[in-house]
């Protein structure tokens, strides 16, 4: 079980929020628990479907027609349980 934390950033000029959207759809039917923030994308799960969805997502980006995206993961994997909610118990 991981989670990761992930930012689609294309390079265009004008409004994120299309390109934003096609990325946040693939999540969506990826299955995966996610939450989205100001700044980037979180999701756990399996490592490979996790990896798997951001993958969709970064291609739905440039599919939206962005010449040029950059993703940024961070990765946090640990054997005894994971969860968003745990990470962020006593913050909320």
């Amino acid at each position: 079980m991981i989670v990761a934390e992930f930012t689609v950033v294309p390079a265009v000029e004008g409004s994120l929020r299309p390109y934003v959207k096609a990325a946040i759809a693939e999540i969506e039917k990826s299955g995966l628990k996610y939450e989205v923030g100001a700044m980037g994308t979180t999701l756990e799960g399996d490592f490979d479907e996790v990896l798997a969805a951001i993958k969709r997502a970064h291609q739905a980006v440039l599919a939206t027609g962005a010449r040029r995206v950059v993703t940024s993961i961070k990765i946090d994997e640990r054997h005894d349980g994971l969860s968003i909610e745990g990470k962020l118990e006593g913050f909320r």
